[in-house]
């Protein structure tokens, strides 16, 4: 998590609020509009975390940005969205719409950047990013054997399948960046064997769905996790294309980032669905 994020309670942001008029700062909603509709802030604008990269313009960089969602969750993504393409007073509120209402709070869902430093050499960056993929993928196949309806196994088996993709693009990257091209299961294997549980945007899975088993239940839940990673992943290859040196390293990343949109947009759908 960036430091320059800062993390506020419900009671916090009450008072921030109180003492501010609603034209000092952007109250920013990043669930869905189904969730929207049952209920939110006041004055709160509406710009779904699948939505934001693409309508970015709309939350004025002049004023300070307070993002929620339904427990803390998607806003940090979101925040760290907003952080990582210059805006620079940026608070996300901890345990969301569920502890504004009353409900148990959660505590601050810091998706991190744990496994990364900032000062990973290209070649680092991207066995890291393909260890991820990797981990995703695995989690994306456990909630398929776990899934009740077809609709769901199909789900969650495309959403493994996106995951082949980008861990071709990764090694591909990998063969161009160190001038030679390992065969793909070699390693693969090398990879694994020494990564840990972490996927796309550092978080370790199963640590942080024990953490947080009741704000992630069922198959919403998954869905709104899943959009937290994929858009944390985003935010990730965007900041490391914007210091790629190399213009082909630097595409690739985008290319990645780009696809990480639209995996957000396929969730963002399922959510929609879900919560008809």
């Amino acid at each position: 998590m960036s430091p320059n994020i800062r993390m506020m309670s419900v009671e916090e942001i009450k008072a921030y609020m109180d003492g501010h008029g609603p034209e000092k700062y952007t109250l920013l909603d990043v669930r869905q509009p189904a969730e929207y509709e049952r209920g939110h802030l006041p004055g709160a604008r509406l710009v779904p975390l699948s939505e934001l990269p693409d309508r970015m313009g709309e939350v004025p960089t002049d004023k300070p940005v307070i993002a929620y969602c339904a427990s803390g969750g998607r806003s940090m993504a979101a925040s760290s969205l907003l952080e990582g393409r210059g805006y620079g007073d940026v608070s996300n509120m901890v345990g969301g719409f569920s502890a504004w209402e009353g409900s148990a709070a959660f505590g601050p869902m810091q998706l991190g950047m744990h496994g990364f430093t900032g000062r990973e050499t290209p070649r680092e960056v991207v066995r890291k990013a393909f260890a991820m993929e990797c981990r995703l993928q695995e989690f994306y196949v456990l909630r398929a054997d776990l899934a009740e309806t077809e609709e769901r196994i199909e789900l969650f088996m495309e959403l493994a399948g996106y995951e082949d993709r980008h861990k071709d693009v990764l090694h591909t990257l990998y063969g161009r960046l160190t001038g030679e091209l390992p065969d793909y299961e070699t390693f693969e294997a090398e990879i694994l064997d020494g990564a840990d549980g972490m996927v796309e945007g550092g978080i370790d899975i199963q640590t942080f769905l024990d953490k947080h088993a009741e704000a992630f239940d069922g198959d919403l839940g998954i869905l709104q996790f899943a959009s937290m990673v994929e858009a944390q992943a985003m935010d990730y290859y965007l900041r490391w294309a914007a210091q790629a040196e190399q213009g082909e390293t630097r595409e690739t990343l985008e290319l990645l980032a780009r696809e990480e949109k639209a995996h957000l947009k396929v969730l963002a759908r399922h959510m929609d669905e879900l919560s008809e």
